[in-house]
This record gives structure tokens, sequence and C-alpha cells, in this order.
């Protein structure tokens, strides 16, 4: 049978069913069924164009809706005319049908009708007129579109975001940062198509959106800049940490949060002194926590429970040492140690401290009452570090294996008979000595210490040889001696310096 015998066999029943509700659903299911097993032709004559034709004027919206979708489906662009003025048809599930088939032929004429359906009163038919301009990507429908954006149903202004971005005008960006300032406009649409029309200067655009009067556009601009590989973004996101709306600070706090800029402790604690939001509050803490040194710590004698015979780990890690005779007295911070000849802190090999590749950095306050002194020793002529005393000022050395030679970072000036800070961190390519929290001296090195050394380690005395220069007992005080699986920058130490 050929195909125009199909359409004979559909006039038949309809003329035979009349308007009767079951004769709607037989004709459907034919007209479906044809539309599936006819092939699809292309060219502008057809012979199953002038019957799909005449079903566009049946009284049945079914049929009408079935004749478009099959008009859609042969692609016969003589059918358009017709199909923009369907536009106006009083059945909703037509226009709607119409909306979409149009899109699939991409036809320029399509345009103004579609335009115009962007105001029908059905929600389908306004997004599937969105769907066929983006199709078609006829620059006239740029301001329609830009105006969908304000539609009140999601579906509508989604598909006038993604019709917008296909028109791929840069000149869209302004025109979607003033559409910001209106109301009911869609916030997250306008926002995604600037990531998209023109990433070039999007970063930009975003930093200016800072400013926008709208808390909702500040807000999306923070997320925007938080996902921005743009090393600029730690700048633009201090900004809106001084946002007049909680909710803004609380996504530049989040943002910032787990940033590696070294600048994020200095400013969440000068934030954190005045914030009044308690979940601002919260994540500024949270992220201080977690940028602390406090979570290297793996060892801290502070000697404050004033034992005289056990050292005792306040970590809870169990690096703990046996006291030799040597005294509680008053500390920098709460007790202390007095040490000297005969009297030192035995740790052995302390099981939570490995040392071998990887940074570290060792740390004590110390009151030296001579020239020279061990304050904290492990290994020996193999390797290891030492932090100490001598000739009046302090060092830092660590010796990487046997054969390579040691290397030393020597402070300037006298420490003894006072209070002073000492730190040594052992860095990849180098090590640092600090006193009192600053950099006092940088030495490079061929790398980290290799091994995890078979001498143990001490505090106040190295009871073996030295990977240093010296093994002389400390005479003096020392108190708060910890140990960090980091090396700590000179902004940790120095905060570390003066924390209980």
């Amino acid at each position: 049978m050929r195909p125009v015998d199909y359409y004979a066999e559909l006039d038949s029943e309809k003329s035979r069913v009349g308007a009767e509700e079951g004769s709607e659903t037989v004709r459907i299911a034919l007209l479906f069924f044809v539309g599936l097993v006819v092939p699809v032709l292309a060219a502008d004559e057809s012979p199953l164009t002038e019957p799909r034709m005449r079903d566009l004027r049946s009284e049945f919206p079914a049929v009408r809706r079935q004749a478009v979708a099959a008009l859609g489906r042969q692609g016969n662009r003589s059918a358009v005319p017709a199909m923009i003025a369907m536009l106006q048809d009083p059945d909703s599930s037509v226009r709607r049908e119409v909306a979409r088939v149009l899109g699939q032929f991409r036809d320029e004429r399509a345009v103004p009708g579609l335009i115009q359906s962007l105001g029908d009163v059905d929600a389908n038919v306004r997004t599937y007129a969105a769907y066929s301009l983006g199709e078609i990507k006829d620059p006239r429908a740029r301001d329609a579109l830009l105006n969908a954006l304000r539609d009140s149903e999601w579906t509508v202004r989604d598909q006038a975001a993604w019709a917008i971005r296909e028109l791929r005008d840069p000149e869209l960006v302004p025109k979607l940062v003033d559409l910001l300032n209106q109301p009911r406009t869609d916030a997250d649409a306008v926002m995604w198509l600037l990531e998209h029309v023109d990433s070039e200067t999007s970063f930009d655009t975003f930093v200016r959106l800072l400013y926008a009067s709208r808390t909702d556009v500040r807000l999306r601009a923070v997320r925007a800049l938080a996902a921005a590989k743009d090393p600029r973004r730690f700048d633009a996101l201090l900004i809106a940490l001084s946002d007049a709306e909680s909710i803004v600070r609380l996504a530049a706090a989040e943002a910032l949060a787990d940033s590696a800029d070294k600048r994020t402790q200095t400013v969440f604690r000068e934030l954190l002194t005045a914030e009044r939001d308690s979940n601002v509050s919260r994540i500024l803490q949270g992220a201080l926590d977690r940028m602390s040194p406090v979570r290297t710590l793996a060892a801290w004698w502070s000697f404050d429970d004033r034992d005289a015979k056990v050292a005792r780990d306040k970590t809870g890690n169990g690096n703990e040492g046996q006291i030799r005779g040597c005294e509680p007295v008053d500390g920098r911070i709460g007790a202390a140690l007095r040490f000297g000849p005969g009297r030192f802190i035995e740790l052995g090999q302390p099981p939570k401290l490995p040392i071998a590749n990887q940074p570290f950095t060792i740390m004590a306050w110390a009151r030296p009452e001579s020239d020279d002194g061990v304050v904290v020793a492990r290994g020996g002529a193999f390797c290891g570090f030492s932090l100490y005393v001598k000739d009046g000022v302090a060092k830092f050395g660590i010796r990487r294996t046997q054969e390579s030679p040691g290397a030393i970072a020597a402070g300037d000036r006298r420490v003894v008979g006072d209070w002073v800070h000492l730190a040594g961190v052992v860095h990849e390519d180098r090590i640092e000595l600090y006193v009192d929290g600053r950099l006092a001296a940088t030495t490079k090195t061929e790398g980290l210490i290799p091994g995890n050394c078979g001498q143990g380690m001490e505090i106040g005395f190295d009871a073996g040889n030295s990977p240093a220069e010296i093994t002389d007992a400390f005479r003096g005080v020392l108190d708060e001696v910890k140990f960090f699986h980091a090396a700590l920058s000179a902004d940790d130490i120095a905060a570390v310096k003066e924390s209980p």
C-alpha cells in the first residue's frame, strides 16, 4: 500500500465516526503509526504534505497536534508558514507542539512568531518557544529572551538562558549586568550566562557584582569567584568578607576556609574579633583551627604537671620521656624544668616522631645560663638534628647521612641570661633557625633527613655523638618543648610562641 492510501483510510475513518471521542483516539493512533512507518521525505513536494496540511485545519486539537509533529518529522519547509500561523491556535497543546517543532526547522521566518509566543499564557509554550529560538540562533530574539529571564516559571528561564548562550554574543555582558538590578530576574541564570558568554571578562564582571544592590546577586558572585581558577580570587573574596549581609560573608569565609594563601590566617583573626554572626564566626574559627600549626603538633612536653620523673606528652601520642634529675621550677608558661650536667630528659626512640623524608619543626622556650648547651637533639654522626646554644648564640644543625656534610644555621646575637624562644625548621631544600619568632638564619641543604636515626632523642643533652657541633649539657631552664610534623612558617612560629 502506498503512503497516500493510509490517508485515504484515515479520511474514511473520520467521516464514519465523526466527532465521537473514540474516533479521535483511533485517528491519533493511526496518525502516529503512519508517522513512524512512512519514510521521512525532505523534498518540498512530498506526497505526505497535503494530507498533513489538511489535518492542520482539523476540528480536533489532537489531530492538529499530531499533524504538526508529523510535519516536523518530515522536515518539509513549505509547511513553516502554516505552522507559524498555528502559534495562535486556541489549544495550548497545539501551540506547544508548534513551538517545539519550529525549532527542528531552524527557519528564521519563525522568529517573530516565536518571540510573540514567549508571552503565551501557557508556560510550556513559552518554554518551547525559548528552545526553538535557541535552535534558530537569530540575534533578533536577544532582548525577548533576556526578558524571559524574569519569567515566573523556572523552565522558561532555564531554556531562555540556554538560548541566549547559543547566540554567542559578547555584547550581552552589560545587558546581563543591568538585568540583575531588575526585580524578579533569575540571578542564577544570569550568572551562569556570565560564566559562559564571555569567559575572558567574567572574572572582572563578578568582582563588580560584589557591589550589586541585590543580596542574591552578591552571593552568586561570591560563589562564582570561589570556583574561579584566577589567582586574584583571594583579594576579590576579601571584599565579600566585609559585606553587610552575613549570608554573603559566610559564603566568602567558606570559600577561603581552605585557602593556601598565607594571608588568610591574619585576615580571619582580625575578622573574628568583630564578627557578630555565630555561623560566620564558626566558619572563621574552624578555618583557623585547620590552618593552625596545632594540627601538625606531634609531641608537646609542657612540664606543667611539675612531675620530676616522667615528661608527659600532652598531645596524647605517647611520646613520654624519663626525667633524669631535673627539678620543676616556674617557667615561661606555667611550670618548667631546670637542667644541668647529669640532668636531662631521655626520650629514646619516640614512637610517633618519625623524621625520615619529611619536614618538621622543633622548638622550645629556653633560659640559658651558660654559653654552650644542647636544647633538644636526636641522632648523631650518621644522621639527626640538634637545636643548641654555642658560644652564646643559638644554632640549629642537621646531618643527612654519614657521608654528607652537616648543615648549620647560626644566629648572630647572644641569647644567654634571659628567656628566648628557639625553633629549628627542616624544609626539603633548607633548614631555618628562628629566634624569638623571627627568622635568624637559613642554610641550604640537599634534601630531607633520609633516616630515623639509630641514636635516641634527648632534651637538655646529647647522650651520643652530635649531628652538629656539641653534646654539652644545657645549663638553665627549658619549657614548652614542641615537635611538629611540618615545616612551620614564620607566622606559624610567631603564633605558637605566644600560645599556652
